[in-house]
């Protein structure tokens, strides 16, 4: 018993020489510093604390047999009770930086890696776990790992993980079971910092998986690429094999790209491993202009290199581009690459530019790259103004330079032909040569046709801020048919430079000149511009001038005369041009200039002067505009110092609209070397009114503060139609931020209190209003705006709007509201129109994009009247209402026109994807005016529809009576001919004319239609039908007609217009005729009504003669002289109306309008006269005798519409006035 007591003493006493022995070493820093000493290949600076608890060192090393350890500044603090639970308590882990070195595996791998399954006797429960940033032998790999986890029966729950590597952030959190095939479920956020601009770029990550098998992917990104991302991953398996499809649609690269190059419907899929390669398929839509085009991408990537088997973007079966390439990445980088180029059309998908002159058609090209050398040629076809030309040369180079050996250019009979080296490394130097023959420049520039041939040589450099040069050149030949030479030779370098034998001619125009650097300045250069026509299209005018330099590089001397008359470019003109400046020896400049008789288009702007003087350090600009619109006069002055140009607005004054605007104190302008340009308070007053400036900053990022007050509205009378007239006050205020994040502020414009006037006749009616104002609020993400207008009888608008300006089709959303809103004041923009009225209510709500906005609501008008004299119908009692719905309105509006007309018109009009019409429009007993020919009656039953840009109209129309008078002919019913051109009335080239299906039936005088016109009285009757593209068929009869010709009355017997085509070709058949005892005797008209023929015909048949002395005089030709002359006339007048067409012609060659040829007189008296206009009020008359020696001419001037004065001179001279009234 004694002995097991012993023996439990000596087992306690070991235990507590143990554990005495652990606290030694591990609960004191000096047995903890004991212990790590005891480490091999340890060392460790500035030990404190112990292992048994809380320590942390300066620097903790471990190396051996090449591996490398090092932990900076490392903290470690975890809690032994905690063993009592069984746990082990990491209550922190810090780490500043952890750097691992280890030597290359020589061991290959033979499988996919295999983990254990791991069953720890006790939990894990981490704290704190901070590093830092991790080196793997000598690389970053990662940066700011923090860790909160800890382990239980269930696996690893990683409550979150935070980490950083070269700016992207990952956030995760999940669960690991280290069991099995590991299975492994986490969620997470990462940040990535690759968009351009700094944009956001947020990927939303969910992975769920066995980490031994295979990780399903599941991600969202958003901001910079909204895309969805799914894929499957074997992490732990030999080559990573993996798949990976990610889908986005309006992705752009960059916010400055414009939309079409915007990526839509992309998909792009990768499958693969890292020992076959991954294989790429690719696909997206570029919304381009005119049409989308496919963009598709097959290829391979694996660890060796790439194999782009076709980049191809397609516009049409004959217009693409394709790129195929070969990387390698094992030793080095290279690559070889060829690009097929066939009429790609590039300028649909960056816009943004003008489209060239130039098309670029065909081009292929070869590189091949390695070790930053480069090989290759390219062939490219273009096309020109002139036509077609094609470039050709092989070139080589390297990171420093490269060289195109044997550039060849063919544009027609014309080439040139030379080489082109150009180094990068050390500043830039070139080295070209190129040899002209007959190269015509109009395959670039259209407006220098002509030929051009001699050679090109420029050899030179730019290194330190020095140039050296050696130019030669001296071209000869035509250019816009007048002969050209284009020579010059410089040398120099430093400041020794030589410029000989400058030599610039084409046709009249020359600029010689010569110049040398030799120490001092020497040179001058004449410049002879006589004929500035031959040097642009619609460019004229001469200039002719002298500059001379003299001086020293560093005191320059020079002096300028330029002087030009009867300049003009298009519709701009400038009558005289003086230029005079001057460098003295001093360094003074002075500068004046003036440009007298100043036109744009239609608009005088009168004479502009400019002065300017001063040096280096102090300047002076004085400017005056002299004009009939605006009188300017501006005057500032400044200092520059170190970059710093500090200055004022030293006066001003605007003369405009009957207003003189005074700057009432100078104001300060400085523009600093840092680009920083600031204007300072500053006030212009104009009687009451002023418009003031506070202090701001005009870049970078302007920021701007304007107040406008009591500015007299009535000024702008120029800019508003004669008869309408607004008085009334305008203030309005600008606080405007304009930083590269987007515009901040409000702008607010009030023109409360006025009075719209609108001239009635010679009456002037007022409309007063209370209230209109206009307030915009700016935001970077939103603008809101508001439009409000309060006018006592003219009713109110209210417009209220929200605009998200950063999206491509601008969101916005508001409200509207009509009240009452009276549209009397604006009959004075619409000048057909003689009388408007009527009042408009509704509301909505405003929705969509602003370049394509939605409106839901409606509209009413309500007692609508709208008539003037130009207008074929007038409009009373018009109530229409209109229900927006989108992108569609629907219609339903009734009116009241003369005594008993009734009209009404309902349907639909939709504008979303296209212009969409169904319309109905009825009617009844409406009359209609045709100014001065025709009063008619007409009901109308159409149904009128336009879709895919074919217009339809379909329906009947009845003209049961009324009145058609024709005095003369309206100039529309001349014919032009087709190949005569309008100016201003040409149609766009290429653009069909809008499809017409038509399906009218007309039917004319069911009641009673009556004709008078060109001694022709009948009433109108019958039917035809309208077809598509007016094709007419049909037929329409004049009845009850009497014909009155040769002082005769003729009963028409019949008379009809056949239609069977055009609406403007129809068929004549009409017989007037006049019957004496048994004989009839006529006139028959047949044939097409563009060249009918005329006949003279009898019952029974007789001779031409005597049919027509029938006609003419009732009876059968006699002996005596008189009835040969009164049929002679009448055979005349019948022969007149074929030769109408060719004096016609002849007397618009000599300027007379509305030339007539025609009879006049009877029997022996019988003349030919030729009549025409000279100009709108001034005629000429002129007359032949046919049986008597006798001519008459006649001037006729009319002074007002019923009173003329006429001269004549013949037989007797006479000077009448002469008073006309119809009755």
């Amino acid at each position: 018993m004694r002995g097991l007591k012993v023996a439990g003493l000596a087992v306690l006493t070991i235990l507590a020489l143990v554990l005495l022995a652990l606290w030694t070493v591990l609960g004191t820093q000096a047995g903890s510093h004991w212990a790590l000493g005891r480490v091999p290949g340890l060392t460790i600076e500035n030990f404190q604390g112990h292992l048994g608890g809380q320590w942390s060192a300066d620097h903790l090393l471990w190396q051996q047999d090449g591996s490398r350890v090092e932990l900076t500044t490392p903290t470690f603090d975890w809690s032994p009770a905690c063993l009592l639970r069984m746990t082990l308590c990491i209550n922190q882990l810090d780490v500043e930086q952890v750097s691992l070195q280890f030597p290359p595996s020589t061991e290959e791998s033979s499988g996919p890696i295999q983990l254990p399954e791991l069953k720890l006797p006790v939990a894990i429960q981490l704290g704190d776990v901070r590093v830092g940033s991790l080196l793997y032998n000598g690389s970053e790999e990662l940066k700011g790992l923090q860790l909160a986890a800890h382990w239980t029966s269930a696996g690893m729950q990683i409550d979150s993980v935070h980490l950083q590597r070269d700016g992207l952030v990952l956030d995760l959190a999940g669960l690991l079971q280290p069991v099995g095939d590991w299975p492994l479920i986490a969620t997470g956020n990462l940040s990535l910092p690759y968009a351009p601009d700094g944009a956001p770029w947020k990927v939303a990550l969910k992975v769920d998986g066995d980490l031994l098998k295979t990780l399903k992917l599941d991600a969202d990104s958003s901001g910079y690429l909204p895309a969805k991302l799914t894929g499957e991953l074997q992490p732990l398996v030999q080559n990573l094999p993996a798949q990976v499809h990610i889908t986005a649609d309006g992705f752009k690269p960059s916010a400055d790209l414009p939309d079409t190059l915007q990526l839509n419907q992309l998909d792009l899929t990768a499958k693969g491993d890292l020992s076959r390669g991954y294989q790429l398929l690719g696909k997206a839509v570029l919304p381009a202009q005119k049409g989308p085009v496919d963009l598709l991408l097959q290829g391979k990537v694996d660890a060796k290199g790439a194999q782009i088997a076709g980049l191809d973007l397609t516009a049409g079966e004959k217009q693409s581009l394709k790129l195929t390439a070969q990387l390698d990445w094992q030793q080095g980088f290279s690559a070889d690459a060829k690009i097929d180029w066939l009429d790609f059309p590039w300028h649909r998908l960056y816009p943004l530019i003008d489209e060239p002159q130039v098309a670029l058609r065909t081009f292929n090209g070869e590189i091949s790259y390695k070790d930053g050398n480069y090989l290759g040629n390219l062939k490219a076809d273009l096309d020109g103004p002139a036509g077609k030309f094609n470039v050709v040369t092989p070139f080589s180079g390297d990171l420093k330079q490269i060289f195109l050996p044997e550039l060849k250019l063919t544009a027609g009979q014309g080439k040139a032909e030379g080489h082109l080296n150009v180094q990068f490394a050390d500043g830039i130097a070139w080295d070209t040569a190129l040899d002209l023959s007959a190269l015509n420049p109009a395959y670039w520039v259209a407006e220098l046709p002509g030929t051009l041939a001699g050679p090109l040589r420029s050899k030179g450099e730019f290194k330190s801020e020095q140039l050296k040069l050696n130019a030669d050149l001296d071209l000869k030949g035509r250019l816009r048919g007048q002969t050209a030479v284009l020579a010059a030779k410089a040398e120099g370098a430093g400041e020794q430079w030589t410029l000989a034998n400058l030599d610039i001619r084409l046709g009249d125009n020359r600029i010689n000149g010569s110049g040398s650097l030799q120490q001092r300045l020497a040179g001058q250069i004449d410049i002879k511009l006589a004929r500035l026509a031959q040097l642009w299209p619609q460019l004229r005018g001469q200039i002719n001038g002298r500059l001379d330099v003299a001086g020293s590089l560093k005191a320059p001397q020079g002096k300028l005369d330029l002087k030009g008359q009867q300049l003009a470019f298009a519709d701009n003109r400038l009558q005289n041009l003086t230029l005079d400046a001057t460098l003295d020896n001093a360094q003074r400049a002075k500068i004046d200039l003036k440009g007298s008789g100043i036109q744009s288009g239609d608009t005088q702007v009168g004479t502009l002067t400019a002065s300017a003087q001063g040096d280096i350090k102090s300047q002076k600009v004085q400017l005056d505009l002299a004009g009939p619109l605006v009188k300017l006069a501006l005057a500032l002055d400044g200092n520059l110092d170190k970059g710093n140009w500090r200055g004022r607005l030293a006066s001003g004054d605007v003369q405009a609209g009957g207003q003189d605007w005074k700057l009432q104190a100078p104001a300060k302008i400085e523009r600093l070397a840092d680009g920083k340009l600031t204007f300072a308070a500053h006030c212009w007053v104009s009687g009451a009114a002023s418009l003031c400036g506070e202090d701001q900053r005009l870049m970078p990022e302007p920021k701007l503060r304007y107040h406008l007050k009591q500015f007299p509205i009535d000024s702008l009378a120029a800019f508003l139609p004669k008869d309408f007239a607004w008085q009334g006050k305008l203030n309005a205020d600008v606080q405007l931020d304009l930083p590269a994040s987007g515009p901040k502020g409000v702008v607010s414009v009030d023109a409360s209190g006025g009075t719209l006037r609108v001239k009635d006749k010679d009456q002037w009616l007022d409309f007063p209003y209370d209230t209109l104002k206009l307030e915009t609020t700016l935001n970077p993400k939103r603008i809101d705006t508001q439009l409000n207008f309060r006018g006592g009888k003219l009713g109110e608008l209210m417009v209220q709007a929200q605009i998200n300006p950063l999206p491509k089709n601008k969101p916005i959303t508001g409200n509207f509201s009509l009240t009452g809103l009276d549209l009397a004041v604006a009959r004075p923009f619409v000048p057909m129109v003689e009388k408007l009225n009527g009042k408009l209510n509704g509301n909505g709500r405003i929705s969509g994009g602003l370049l394509a906005p939605q409106v839901n609501g409606n509209v009413n008008l309500i007692g609508g009247e709208v008539s003037g004299p130009e207008l074929p119908i007038s409009l009373e009692g018009l109530n229409v209402q209109a229900l927006i719905a989108g992108e569609s309105v629907q219609l339903n509006g009734a009116w009241r026109s003369g005594k008993a007309g009734q009209g009404s018109l309902k349907g639909q009009i939709d504008w979303g994807q296209a212009l969409v019409v169904d319309l109905s429009l009825q009617g009844s007993q409406l009359p209609v005016t045709v100014e001065p020919y025709a009063v008619l009656e007409v009901a109308p039953d159409l149904k009128i529809s336009m879709k895919n840009d074919k217009l339809a109209i379909a329906g009947k129309v009845q003209i049961p009576r009324g009145d058609i008078t024709v005095r003369e002919l309206p100039p529309s019913t001349v014919k032009v001919s087709d190949d005569t051109v309008i100016v201003g009335s040409q149609t766009e080239e290429g653009k069909p004319p809008m499809a017409m299906a038509m399906d009218i039936d007309v039917a004319v005088g069911e009641d009673q239609l009556n004709f008078s016109g060109f001694g022709l009285t009948a009433k109108v009757q019958g039917h035809v039908h309208i077809g598509d593209n007016l094709d007419t068929r049909g037929e329409l009869w004049l009845n009850d007609g009497r014909y009155r010709a040769y002082g005769q009355k003729l009963d028409v017997r019949r008379a009809r217009l056949l239609f069977a085509g055009p609406l403007d070709q129809p068929y004549l058949d009409i017989e007037a005729i006049r019957k004496t005892d048994d004989i009839i005797a006529g006139i028959r008209l047949s044939g097409s009504a563009e060249q009918p023929t005329t006949q003279i015909f009898s019952e029974p048949a007789m001779s031409q003669e005597q049919a027509l002395s029938y006609l003419v005089l009732g009876r059968p030709l006699s002996s005596t002289g008189e009835d040969n002359n009164m049929l002679a006339q009448a055979a005349l007048g019948l022969g007149l109306m074929g030769s109408a067409g060719v004096t016609s012609d002849l007397a618009k060659n000599l300027g007379i309008q509305d030339f007539e040829l025609d009879t006049q007189g009877s029997g022996t008296s019988t003349a030919v006269v030729a009549s025409g206009k000279i100009t709108e009020k001034l005629s000429l008359r002129y007359g032949v005798g046919v049986f008597e020696p006798a001519s008459t001419i006649a001037l006729r001037y009319l002074l007002s519409k019923k009173v003329y004065l006429e001269v004549a001179s013949g037989v007797a001279s006479s000077l009448d006035i002469f008073y006309k009234r119809d009755f």
